[in-house]
C-alpha cells in the first residue's frame, strides 16, 4: 500500500536512542510514512525489541548506555537480520573518524545518516534500505536453494553408482530404482540416495 508520494505505509519502524528527545523528532518524520513505530533507550533492548517486534527497519544511535549501538548492531544481524541504519555525529566529533567508519561498515548495517537527521534523507534511506534489504535476501535464498539442489545431485548420483556397481543395473534402471524407493516411501529423492549410501558403508 502507498501514498501518494508512493512511499510504503504500514512498515514497522525500531528507533534506538538513550535521548527521548531525538527519538521523538525522528518519529515525527517517520509518522509521515507509518504509524508502526517501537522504541528502545539502549541497545541492549534494542536486540529485545528486535526479536519480539520484528521490524522492517531499525534506525540506531550509536553512543548508548548499557550496550552501544555497534555491538547491538552485530548481535541483530546474527539473530534476526534486518536494515539497520545508523544516526552518528559528524566528522568534527570523532576524533578517529576513519577508524570509527571501519568500524560502522564491519557492523554489518545498510547506511548511516548525520546527526541533525533531515526528513528528505532518512525517508529516502528507509524506502531504499528495505528494497535493498529484500532484494539481497531474495538472492540468497535462491543461492541457498541452488546449493542444496547441488549437493541433492551429488547424493543421487553416487547413490545410483552404488546400485549400479552392486546390481550391475544400468543407470536408467538405478535412477527408476531410486524413485520407486522414493514414491513408495513418501520421502525426498536425495533422503533414499543418502540412506543407501549409509548403508553401503556401514
Amino acid at each position: 500500500m502507498v501514498n501518494e508520494k508512493g512511499l510504503n505505509l504500514n512498515i514497522k519502524v525500531l528507533v534506538v536512542d538513550d535521548i527521548k528527545e531525538r527519538r521523538e523528532e525522528l518519529k515525527v518524520i517517520l509518522n509521515s510514512i507509518t504509524t508502526n513505530i517501537y522504541e528502545a533507550d539502549n541497545g541492549a533492548l534494542a536486540i529485545v525489541a528486535a526479536e519480539e517486534f520484528k521490524p522492517d527497519i531499525i534506525f540506531m544511535d550509536i553512543k548508548m548506555p548499557s550496550m552501544d549501538g555497534i555491538t547491538a548492531c552485530k548481535k541483530i544481524m546474527e539473530a534476526n537480520p534486518v536494515p539497520i541504519i545508523f544516526l552518528t555525529a559528524g566528522a568534527g566529533d570523532i576524533k578517529d573518524y576513519d577508524k570509527y567508519m571501519e568500524k560502522l561498515k564491519g557492523s554489518g548495517a545498510f547506511s548511516y545518516i548525520m546527526k541533525p537527521a533531515r526528513k528528505s534523507e532518512v525517508l529516502a534511506q528507509a524506502i531504499i534500505a528495505i528494497e535493498n534489504f529484500k532484494r539481497l535476501q531474495d538472492i540468497k535464498k535462491e543461492n541457498e536453494t541452488l546449493k542444496q539442489y547441488i549437493e541433492d545431485r551429488k547424493l543421487i548420483s553416487k547413490a545410483k553408482s552404488i546400485l549400479m556397481d552392486k546390481e550391475g543395473i544400468p543407470e536408467k534402471e538405478a535412477h527408476k530404482r531410486l524413485q520407486r524407493l522414493s514414491m513408495s516411501s513418501g520421502r525426498p529423492l536425495a533422503d533414499i540416495a543418502k540412506a543407501i549410501i549409509l548403508t553401503s558403508s556401514s
